[in-house]
């Protein structure tokens, strides 16, 4: 889905509204993973991966799975280099599942030589922004680095505006990873983004949250009558924005 041209003045800063009621679209969207969206976006081309190591105690069970994103960009990237600021993790990757792709290191403060290497077609940055913080500090310092080696990025965050939120909320019921610093809107990830000095292009959604029975059913039903399986953006945990740099 592109960004609305209405919308971009807003989120340029160009325009302030304290009451700005944004109408997203009513496209429905099919059952992908967010591995999965990415691995689409990034095959042939050459990606650096931003905080590529995950936790040290899931990357096996990630891997059993097929959900571990740096082997999926790997395999699927023309060329891939891994950055993570957790040493542990970049070793064990190293010494004891055989990728050479990956490098300790912090983009804030350190000088990543392999980054510097070649002109890459994509940064990813999965799962990550969540983290931070200071997000819109961390993506700027990324782009006065190394804006002039890669092209376009890859945003994702999870998706606060999902079904699963809107119940706990009915149930009050905060339901929260304890290490995220913040939650996000379709309009209030572009607006980091933009507010970094990236430029979005288009926002895609994935991760279908978790069906009740009559929702399993359902589905199963298109299926076997050949329908489209499609939903609207709220039955997705995961945001994905892409875009340039420059």
């Amino acid at each position: 889905m592109k960004i609305e041209e209405g919308i971009i003045r807003y989120l340029r800063g160009d325009i302030i509204d304290t009451g700005l009621r944004v109408q997203i679209r009513r496209d429905k969207y099919p059952i992908i993973s967010r591995e999965a969206q990415i691995t689409e976006i990034i095959k042939t081309k050459s990606v650096i991966h931003v905080g590529c190591s995950d936790h040290i105690q899931i990357i096996d069970q990630k891997i059993k799975h097929n959900k571990w994103l740096h082997k999926l960009i790997t395999d699927n990237a023309s060329e891939c280099i891994g950055i993570d600021i957790d040493r542990e993790s970049i070793e064990y990757i190293r010494n004891e599942l055989g990728y050479e792709n990956v490098c300790h290191g912090n983009i804030l403060s350190d000088d990543l030589i392999p980054v510097k290497s070649r002109k890459w077609d994509y940064v990813v940055f999965g799962e990550l922004i969540e983290h931070l913080d200071n997000p819109v500090d961390f993506l700027k310092v990324f782009k006065e680095k190394y804006g002039d080696y890669v092209s376009h990025f890859i945003i994702t965050v999870p998706n606060i505006y999902n079904k699963h939120h809107f119940r706990d909320m009915l149930r009050y019921i905060e339901n929260i990873n304890t290490d995220h610093r913040f939650s996000f809107t379709p309009y209030t990830i572009n607006k980091v983004i933009f507010a970094a000095g990236y430029i979005p292009e288009k926002v895609y959604y994935a991760n279908l949250i978790k069906l009740k029975f009559i929702g399993l059913v359902l589905r199963k039903l298109k299926y076997i009558l050949h329908l489209p399986v499609r939903y609207p953006y709220f039955y997705f945990n995961s945001i994905i924005v892409t875009g340039s740099i420059n």
